[in-house]
């Protein structure tokens, strides 16, 4: 899937609805092997400009099992693998309408989707620092509109100080699945 030119819109209130329609979509095939299925990225930060594309994390609890329904996900959901980012799955969709989904499929155990949730609370409880956030990324895709690699290594280091502090800050949890 095609994400370049890269651009930031403006926050869009249907984006939660679009999530919770995929997550519908593909939670009956899901169910089996995760523990929770959140929506994830800046389209899950009200009033965060973003890349209109709607992520979906999925922690799931037996890998290998969904390695098994990859193929259901291609077939029947659209979804092709884009990439294996160490112990996790990434795959993409591009519905009829044009609407970009990724779906990650991170393994629980992993920290990784612990980091995704913590985040986005962070910057939910943080309107001047999502504000921050989105002037980050508009930036990054003004000066990286073809390059995706780019684009995520110039909000790196502003990421990272954002999760730092959400550690630190005992106000902001992840919320219970």
């Amino acid at each position: 899937m095609d994400e370049t030119p890269i651009t930031i819109h403006d926050y869009d209130p249907e984006w939660p609805e679009t999530f919770e329609a995929e997550r519908r979509r593909i939670g009956a095939l899901l169910a089996e092997y995760t523990a929770r299925i959140e929506h994830i990225g800046s389209t899950a930060v009200p009033g965060l400009g973003a890349k209109p594309v709607i992520d979906v994390l999925a922690v799931v609890t037996d890998l290998p099992e969904v390695w098994g329904d990859l193929d259901k996900l291609s077939a029947g959901f659209g979804y092709e693998l884009s990439h294996i980012p160490a112990d996790w799955l990434f795959v993409q969709r591009t519905d009829g309408s044009g609407q970009q989904y990724n779906l990650h499929l991170v393994r629980e155990s992993n920290d990784q989707w612990k980091d995704d949730l913590l985040f986005r609370e962070y910057l939910r409880t943080y309107p001047d620092v999502r504000d921050e956030y989105e002037t980050v990324k508009r930036d990054a895709a003004e000066s990286h509109p073809d390059d995706i690699n780019a684009y995520n290594a110039a909000k790196d280091d502003f990421c990272r100080s954002v999760l730092s502090r959400a550690r630190a800050d005992d106000a902001v949890v992840v919320p219970e699945g």
